[in-house]
C-alpha cells in the first residue's frame, strides 16, 4: 500500500477542524456590565474551565484525525458525531457558564458569544457539509449528522438553557416585536417572488418565442440587478409618492413613498433577472427533435407546450425561482430602511445603538429563513424533475 492510499484525506473537513483548532486561543464568552459596554472577552479556560478546555480541543483534534486517515463511511459517521459533540458542548457549556458569571453582577449585566464560539461552530459546519457529501447514499445518516446539532440547540433554548446569553435575553424582552418583523419579513420576501414569478415566467416565455422581444428584455433585466438595493428603493420614493398625493385613493390601499409598497416593487424588480434567464434558458435547451416529435404525433402548439415544454422546463424554471427566493431573503433587509419593516430592523437598531447581540437578533433568522428557503425549493425541483432527468 502506497502513502497516498493510507493517507486518503478530506481537505473539506480537514480546513474546517483547523479552523475549529484556530478558534481555540480567541475569546469564547464577552462579560459586559450592560448590553451597550465593550465588556471583557473571556478565553476558553476563562469561560469554561480546564475541564471544558479539554474536552473541545481533544474532540478538534479527533476530528482533525479522522479527517486526514479517512473516507470510509466509518470515518465520515464517526466524524459527523464527533463534530455534533462539539457544536452541542460549546452551547451546553455556553449556557452553563454564562448563569455563572452572571451570579456576581449586577442586574444589567450581560454575558455574549464571541469570536471563539462563532468561528468554532463555522469551523464544525464547514466539516458537517464535507460528511454529508460523503454519506451522499445514505439520507438518513445525512439528515442526522446535518440536523442533530441544531435540534439539541433548539431544545437548549427551548428549555430556557441559554436564557442569560445575552442574544436571547434580547429575544425575551423583544419577543412580541420579533414576531411582527419576523411576519413583515415573510410576507415582503414571498409576496415579491410570487409577483416576480407571475412577471418573470411570461416575459421569460416570450423571448423564447420573438427575438424582437429578448434583447430589450434581457437589457431591462440586466440593468435592474446592477442597480444598488437601497439606490432602487430611492429611486422609488419619488414616484411612488407623487402618485399617492394625486391619487389619494392609492394611500388608502398603503401605497406610497416608504412602507410595504416600495420594498415589493423593488424586491419584484430584483428576482425577474434569475427567473426570466431560467426560463429563457429552460425553454431554449430542449432538442427541436423532442418538439418535432410531438407535433408529429398530432399534438398543438398548447399540447406540445403543456406536455413537453413545460415538464421539461419546469426544473431550470423552479431553479430561477429559487435563486430570486433566496435572493429575495437577503434583500428584504435593507427594505427596513424605509419603513418595510422586517428583520432589518433589528440589525439597523443594533447598528444605531453599538448593541451587537441585537444586530445578531436580526441576522441569524434571516441565514436561517435563507437556508430553509434554499433546502425548500431544492425538494421543489427535485420532485418536479422527470424521473428520466433526475441525477442518481
Amino acid at each position: 500500500m502506497t502513502i497516498r492510499q493510507r493517507f486518503t484525506y478530506d481537505s473539506v473537513a480537514i480546513t474546517g477542524s483547523i479552523i475549529g483548532l484556530l478558534s481555540i486561543p480567541l475569546g469564547w464568552l464577552t462579560l459586559k456590565p450592560n448590553r451597550l459596554a465593550a465588556g471583557t472577552s473571556l478565553t476558553m479556560w476563562e469561560s469554561f474551565g480546564a475541564e471544558g478546555t479539554a474536552i473541545i480541543t481533544a474532540l478538534w483534534l479527533v476530528c482533525l484525525g479522522l479527517s486526514l486517515f479517512g473516507k470510509k463511511r466509518w470515518h465520515v459517521i464517526s466524524l459527523g458525531i464527533v463534530l455534533n459533540l462539539i457544536f452541542i458542548i460549546t452551547f451546553v457549556l455556553a449556557g452553563a457558564n454564562a448563569s455563572r458569571l452572571l451570579a456576581n453582577e449586577a442586574s444589567f449585566a450581560r454575558v455574549s458569544l464571541s469570536a471563539g464560539i462563532w468561528i468554532t461552530s463555522l469551523g464544525a459546519y464547514i466539516s458537517i457539509f464535507s460528511c454529508r457529501q460523503g454519506l451522499g447514499n445514505s439520507l438518513a445518516w445525512q439528515n442526522l449528522i446535518s440536523w442533530s446539532g441544531l435540534a439539541i440547540l433548539a431544545i437548549l433554548l427551548g428549555v430556557g438553557w441559554l436564557n442569560n446569553l445575552s442574544v436571547v435575553t434580547e429575544f425575551i424582552e423583544q419577543e412580541a416585536r420579533f414576531r411582527q418583523e419576523l411576519a413583515n419579513h415573510v410576507v415582503l420576501f414571498t409576496s415579491s417572488v410570487v409577483a416576480g414569478a407571475l412577471l418573470g415566467i411570461p416575459l421569460g416565455m416570450w423571448a423564447t418565442r420573438s427575438r424582437h422581444a429578448e434583447k430589450p428584455i434581457f437589457f431591462i433585466a440586466n440593468i435592474l440587478q446592477t442597480v444598488p438595493s437601497l439606490a432602487l428603493f430611492g429611486l422609488l420614493i419619488a414616484p411612488l409618492s407623487a402618485l399617492s398625493f394625486a391619487f389619494p385613493a392609492l394611500r388608502e390601499w398603503g401605497i406610497r413613498g416608504i412602507g410595504t409598497a416600495p420594498a415589493i416593487i423593488a424586491l419584484v424588480l430584483y428576482s425577474l433577472l434569475p427567473i426570466v434567464r431560467n426560463t429563457y434558458v429552460g425553454l431554449t435547451q430542449l432538442d427541436p427533435a423532442i418538439i418535432d416529435a410531438g407535433l408529429g404525433m398530432g399534438m398543438n402548439r398548447s399540447q406540445v407546450f403543456r406536455r413537453i415544454e413545460l415538464p421539461l422546463s419546469a426544473p431550470l424554471v423552479l431553479e430561477g425561482l429559487r435563486t430570486a427566493s433566496v435572493q429575495a431573503v437577503g434583500n428584504a433587509t435593507v427594505a427596513a430602511l424605509i419603513g418595510a419593516g422586517g428583520l432589518g430592523w433589528f440589525i439597523f437598531q443594533g447598528i444605531g445603538q453599538a448593541a451587537n447581540d441585537v444586530v445578531i437578533l436580526g441576522a441569524l433568522p434571516i441565514i436561517g429563513l435563507a437556508l430553509v428557503v434554499d433546502t425548500t425549493m431544492r425538494l421543489v425541483v427535485k420532485v418536479a424533475t422527470p424521473k428520466g432527468m433526475r441525477v442518481r
